[in-house]
């Protein structure tokens, strides 16, 4: 697998490749014939670290969408919640300054006063957890009770007009009420001609129905009738009789008058019970979403992290949809997590296999020819995709004994297969792991063989077999290629910069020479063909194929050329180039709006109702307030909402249970009264603090995370003379509490503490407290930072740190100075003890598994149902935690009181004279 493999199309896409490949090998080994070989599995890193929104496939049946981040300037209202364009986009944060500038209001959504909240108008502060879902559905409540929504555009451009059927929730279908109805003819319409719709799903999608105002009855309407082409006055609002083939009258009622009825729960007075909001920024909300335009949406990381982000997501979307914020400059709705889209590089039946033609290029009938294209005929994907985190939850899928027999809630499309051998590029991939200690403690020790293809050696490296250092960007020998989900430039660089400092090489050339020792092995030469114009350091060649085949690399007048490129010919700046968007700054869903093109769902509108028979036995065909699976002090993954549009199943599952897998699928529902009378028994039992791992300000992700420098700006206890033994580098780990949270623990800013989370699997399954080295190695211990604008029961723990690793930990507790540089390896941890993933685990969310789920393909103007790579598949929760905190040393050096910072009045609650200083801006005196 790789991480963000649009950083680098030829080394990073060059691992998915190489796995492609060893389908050589395959039939080598087992004597079989192309047909029958298999090649390795490819695995992600997007929703393997929790980035993916989940549920964008399901409001837009896309994977994700992104606005350059320069369309910001057209924005009247941007929302941000759980996002922090402030300090997680450094260097695009000022787009949004130009937004201020230009009269633009800005509100923010956390449950911190973080640093968006200091830029914006105003500030609602929620519960950690998604709270701020039900802030959500109470806005929606007021925009539909008060008529703030834009009537015109979600008639043709969403499914609220939409019937469905009252008694089974299900949408109404045209052939339920219509003698031999046909499926409207499609071909030569946009679903097949620009989407690549195929016959076998236009049968299974079938058609749907709106209340056509004019003649007052029922009629039906196909996925093209979007936008203009939408020929029918469809009623918003109603319920309304409808005689089926077999004489049965039912009531349907459309989506809208749904909504209308659900979302009663979630007035502003309730809705800020349940969120922690103030009712009356919720209106205010309301009222600005309906009355400023163009408005715009952005969540990120801070919300994919749970459990119920696909029903937060849709939400989001839901909002942007009432509103007619879709399609527009300056509105939308924005997920932007990483650099993610390697889907840029965008296969189509006019344009050719976009980055498959280079890694999927048939490895048995490689081109050799380095003039020729590589088209649709030359490629064959041996490979399979699979998501990573079945195996970190310990080679399982979701399968459960619940009182009424055994279910399986893993779709077929989703199975994994047995793990022996991972390879990794460009990923941090086991530092970053959630539950990392679970994995190293039980399940790395079913593996055969690891191998870190890195440029540090970090966490990861200290648990591979094998490490084989690549070059950084500077160092690359030869051509690469990249792109961005944030701004619309193409960039070739490479083979110019320095020579590597280090006995490194570049990604591909990597692949190549092991390639070429599977050759010599197998004496198939193939092996070694598969990457002739790597070795000849002709890396142009693959990039000009993909080049070739791209939608966003071609026109009318044909491909982008490489030379050109890098000679700066398309625009005047060497090496880059722009992807061929319809517009600049890019917009997604222009298509839709201004074409009247469907949506990538399976009704071509944007959709609030989901009627998958997962959705509907989950209680989630409409969105509704969830309670996370553990961040909650209520019953975890309680429904709250008396709707009744909602009937989910909860299988019998005892409200006690404990038990991950069963709280994942125990779909109880209580109104709200109800629900807040219950408790969580892990609240019970102490653990009353969430905590929150977001991306730090001083690293990327977690590159070059202990460099010094980066430390001594990340941490409040620095000390580059490292006067305190105790510190594993130059600076320590911390994690940041209210002050008076923590004075009610009785610790003092700096000290040591443990960090806990729910002791029956964490930090590894068979954890107990005691001197074992991996009981003590792994539990968290890190220093207290007071910071007062934290609630009460929330943490922070940056998430960016080297975690400890049993030779770390052996160094520190050994080594005179303290340090922990592991022996041998030269690895420094962050950590002294455990990591910010000692607590948290791998939860499988239902609502990620599914088979039925129509949606676009990841990589190609095509759809699929069900299980896609990086887009419909498992995403991380690391955010579901609580956790208990108590004190382990004290701050001060060698142990011993309090830290001397602390006594002396520095940090934000400080009443120093220096404090008051530079607070008052009197620190620095300007002599002329």
């Amino acid at each position: 697998g790789s991480n963000l493999p649009l950083h680098g199309l030829v080394g990073k896409f060059g691992i998915y490749r190489f796995a492609n490949m060893l389908a050589l090998l395959d039939a080598n080994v087992r004597g079989v014939g192309p047909e029958e070989a298999q090649g390795a599995r490819d695995w992600n890193e997007y929703t393997w670290r929790g980035d993916q929104a989940p549920g964008t496939p399901y409001a837009t049946g896309l994977q994700g969408s992104d606005m350059d981040f320069s369309d910001m300037r057209f924005s009247k209202l941007v929302v941000q919640i759980g996002k922090n364009l402030v300090e997680n986009k450094m260097p695009e944060s000022h787009w949004l300054n130009e937004c201020m500038e230009r009269g633009g209001k800005l509100v923010c959504i956390t449950p911190d006063y973080s640093a968006p909240s200091a830029k914006s108008d105003y500030w609602i502060g929620t519960r950690p957890g998604l709270g701020d879902l039900a802030l959500l559905l109470s806005v929606a409540h007021l925009i539909i009770e008060n008529k703030g929504y834009d009537e015109d555009f979600i008639k043709k451009y969403s499914d609220l007009p939409l019937l469905v059927r009252a008694d089974t929730l299900k949408r109404l279908r045209p052939e339920e009420m219509i003698e031999g109805y046909q499926p409207k003819d499609l071909k030569g319409g946009p679903s097949y001609s620009v989407q690549g719709l195929t016959d076998e799903q236009r049968e299974k999608i079938g058609d749907f129905c709106v209340w056509d105002s004019t003649s007052n009855r029922a009629v039906a309407v196909s996925r093209d009738e979007v936008g203009n082409k939408l020929t029918v006055d469809p009623a918003l609002f109603g319920e309304f009789k409808v005689k089926t083939l077999n004489g049965e009258e039912i009531q349907v009622l459309t989506v809208m008058e749904m909504y209308s009825r659900h979302l009663k729960d979630y007035d502003p007075k309730t809705a800020g019970e349940i969120s922690g909001a103030d009712p009356e920024l919720i209106e205010r909300l309301a009222n600005d979403l309906s009355t400023i335009k163009p408005a715009a949406i952005h969540f990120g990381e801070g919300i994919n992290h749970y459990f119920h982000a696909t029903l937060h997501n849709r939400a989001c979307f839901f909002l942007a949809t009432l509103t007619g914020n879709i399609g527009r400059h300056g509105g939308g709705c924005y997920a932007w997590a990483g650099n993610y889209k390697g889907a840029l590089f965008q296969a189509s039946a006019w344009s050719g296999p976009g980055v498959g033609a280079y890694k999927d290029e048939d490895p048995f009938n490689p081109v050799l020819d380095e003039t020729a294209d590589v088209t649709h005929h030359h490629i064959h994907h041996y490979a399979s995709g699979e998501e990573p985190s079945y195996w970190a939850h310990g080679e399982k899928i979701l399968k459960v004994k619940t009182p009424e027999g055994e279910k399986v809630f893993t779709g077929k499309t989703h199975l994994p297969t047995p793990t022996k051998a991972f390879w990794y590029n460009n990923a941090n991939f086991i530092n970053q792991a959630k539950w990392v200690y679970e994995i190293v403690h039980n399940i790395l020790p079913k593996v055969d063989m690891v191998i870190d293809q890195q440029v540090e050696w970090t966490g990861s490296a200290e648990y591979a077999d094998l490490v084989l250092p690549a070059n950084g960007w500077v160092e690359f020998q030869d051509l690469e290629v990249g792109g961005s989900c944030s701004n619309p430039y193409l960039q070739v660089w490479g083979g110019d910069g320095i020579q590597p400092v280090h006995d490194s090489k570049d990604d591909a050339a990597i692949f190549a020479g092991v390639a070429d020792a599977l050759a010599a092995l197998t004496d198939e030469k193939r092996f070694s063909d598969y990457w002739k114009f790597i070795k000849e350091k002709k890396s142009k060649v693959y990039i000009q194929r993909v080049l070739n085949s791209c939608t966003t690399t071609r026109n009318e007048e044909g491909p982008y050329d490489v030379d050109r490129i890098v000679k700066g010919e398309y625009g005047g700046e060497p090496g880059a180039a722009l992807f061929l968007f319809r517009t600049y700054p890019r917009l997604p869903f222009y298509e839709q709006i201004n074409d009247s093109i469907p949506f990538y769902t399976d009704c071509g509108r944007l959709a609030a109702y989901c009627d998958l028979s997962e959705a509907i036995d989950a209680g989630e065909n409409l969105i509704v307030h969830r309670e996370p699976v553990e961040a909650t002090p209520y019953l975890p993954n309680v429904i709250v909402s008396t709707s009744p549009f909602l009937r989910p199943k909860d299988y019998g599952i005892p409200m006690e249970e404990l038990d991950a897998d069963l709280r994942s699928v125990r779909n109880k529902m209580m109104s709200w009264e109800e629900a807040k009378k219950t408790v969580n028994p892990l609240w019970a039992n102490g653990f009353q603090f969430y905590c929150s791992t977001p991306k730090s300000r001083h690293s990327v992700h977690s590159s070059w995370s202990t460099i010094d420098w980066h430390t001594l700006w990340a941490s409040n206890t620095s000390d580059t003379k490292r006067r305190d033994k105790r510190l594993p580098g130059v600076g320590d780990r911390q994690i940041q509490m209210n002050p008076q949270a923590g004075m009610d623990l009785g610790l003092n800013a700096g000290d040591y503490v443990y960090v806990d989370a729910n002791p029956a699997d964490r930090p590894y399954r068979g954890w107990k407290e005691g001197d074992v080295l991996h009981a003590r190695a792994f539990r968290c211990m890190v220093r207290v930072k007071f910071n007062p604008a934290l609630p009460y029961h929330f943490t922070i723990l940056k998430h960016a740190g080297w975690i400890a690793t049993e030779r770390s930990v052996l160094a520190h507790e050994s080594r005179e100075d303290g340090r922990a540089l592991a022996k041998d390896t030269g690895y420094q941890s962050s950590y002294r003890y455990g990591s910010h993933q000692s607590i948290t685990r791998s939860f499988l969310p239902p609502m990620h598994q599914t088979d039925t789920l129509f949606h676009k393909k990841t990589g190609a103007m095509a759809f699929t149902f069900g299980s896609d790579v990086d887009n419909h598949a498992v995403n991380t929760v690391p955010k579901e935690t609580l956790v208990r905190v108590t004190k382990a040393e004290d701050g001060g050096i060698g142990g011993k009181g309090p830290l001397r910072p602390d006594e002396k009045g520095y940090g934000p609650t400080g009443d120093s004279d220096m404090n008051e200083l530079y607070l008052s801006g009197n620190l620095t005196v300007v002599v002329r």
